[in-house]
């Protein structure tokens, strides 16, 4: 199974990053390759993005599902709609000694089928890459708002 974690320090009140790490839709728009995305429900969205897989380059739809849910952190599952990947991941929120917080970013991604010999070497690359991204692009994001 591919997986990737990232931590960010930002320096942000501890309210405004639990707000932006709940609300599932302020950070799906800032996913790497990000084509659009649909709310299903308060736990379910459906996730479109350009994946670039290195020699590779298509449209991946996923489904997110929020598992488990705290002020301080969000679990959820992945479900390959396009392709048979599935996989999990969570952000959450820690503390610093400084006061500061750390914003960490966990995922992991498998392929299955007929394509999956091919396709894990692949996300073993991919999925440490996006993960960073898109935790640096939070950061970003909700250190200028």
């Amino acid at each position: 199974m591919a997986t990737g974690q990232y931590r960010k320090d930002i320096e942000v009140e501890k309210e405004k990053l639990e707000s932006f790490i709940l609300n599932k839709e302020r950070w799906a728009v800032l996913i790497p390759g990000y084509l659009h995305h649909e709310l299903l429900n308060e736990n379910d969205m459906i996730w479109v993005f350009q994946g670039d897989f290195g020699v590779i380059q298509k449209a991946v739809k996923v489904k997110l599902t929020q598992t488990k849910s705290e002020v301080h952190q969000v679990f959820f599952d992945l479900e390959g709609l396009s392709d048979p990947i599935n996989g999990d991941g969570s952000f959450e929120i820690k503390q610093n000694s400084d006061g500061s917080f750390l914003l960490i970013g966990s995922l992991s991604m498998k392929a299955s089928g007929f394509l999956a010999g091919i396709m894990n070497p692949i996300l073993d690359n991919f999925v440490p890459r996006l993960v960073e991204q898109l935790v640096e692009e939070m950061a970003f994001t909700v250190a200028k708002e």
